[in-house]
C-alpha cells in the first residue's frame, strides 16, 4: 500500500469515510471496527456526545436545572458537586481535607436550614480518606444524571477518574489519581 501524502486533515477524514463507507457497503462492518478499535470507538462516541451537551443551571437557591428538568439531589450531593465544579484541574480523594473547609462552606449554602454540627459531622465523613462516603456521594450523583441523560453524555456532568502519570528522575514513576467533573465549564451558568 503506498504512503499517500493528504493536504489537509479534512481530505483525511473525507478518505476515511469513503473507505468506512465503502467497505461498510461491501457488508465489512467487522473489518471498519477492527481498524478503528473499540477503545478509539469509545472516545468518538463521546466526543460525539459533547456536541448535544445541554447547560447546567444553578439557581441561587441551589437547584440544578437541565434541560428544563430539575436534578434530583440532596444538599450534600450539591456540596460536593460545587466543590469538584470550582476545581477543574481535579482533586484527589486522600487529599479531600484539604478542601475541609470549602466543602463546609459549599453544605452550608445548600443546607441552609440544617444544624451545623451535622453538616460539620457529615464534612468529616466526606474527607476521612479511609471513610466509603465520598464514593456513596459521587454514586449517587451519577445516578441522578444517569436518570436524565444516555450515559455517554451523562459522563461529562458526573465526577469520574481521571489518572496523570509523572516521572521523576528514571526510576520513580507515580500516578495522580483525580476525581474531576469534564463538563465544560462555559455550560455551568449560575442563574
Amino acid at each position: 500500500m503506498s504512503n499517500v501524502l493528504y493536504a489537509t486533515p479534512e481530505d483525511m477524514a473525507y478518505e476515511l469515510r469513503r473507505l468506512a463507507q465503502q467497505l461498510m457497503g461491501d457488508g465489512r462492518a467487522d473489518l471498519v471496527l477492527q481498524a478503528l478499535g473499540v477503545p478509539m470507538l469509545e472516545e468518538l462516541r463521546l466526543e460525539a456526545a459533547k456536541g448535544r451537551l445541554q447547560p447546567l443551571h444553578i439557581t441561587p437557591d441551589y437547584r440544578f436545572l437541565l434541560a428544563g428538568q430539575e436534578v434530583d439531589l440532596q444538599p450534600v450531593h450539591k456540596a460536593v458537586y460545587l466543590l469538584f465544579l470550582a476545581h477543574p484541574e481535579g482533586i484527589e480523594f486522600k487529599n479531600l481535607s484539604d478542601y475541609r473547609q470549602e466543602l463546609y462552606a459549599y453544605y452550608l449554602s445548600t443546607a441552609r436550614n440544617m444544624d451545623k454540627l451535622k453538616i460539620q459531622d457529615s464534612v468529616e465523613h466526606l474527607v476521612n480518606p479511609i471513610d466509603n462516603a465520598i464514593n456513596e456521594k459521587c454514586s449517587r450523583i451519577k445516578a441522578a444524571f444517569l436518570s436524565l441523560l444516555d450515559p455517554y453524555s451523562a459522563s461529562y456532568y458526573f465526577i469520574s477518574s481521571h489518572v496523570r502519570k509523572h516521572v521523576a528522575g528514571s526510576s520513580r514513576i507515580w500516578y495522580e489519581r483525580l476525581k474531576t467533573i469534564t463538563l465544560p465549564r462555559h455550560l455551568v451558568i449560575y442563574d
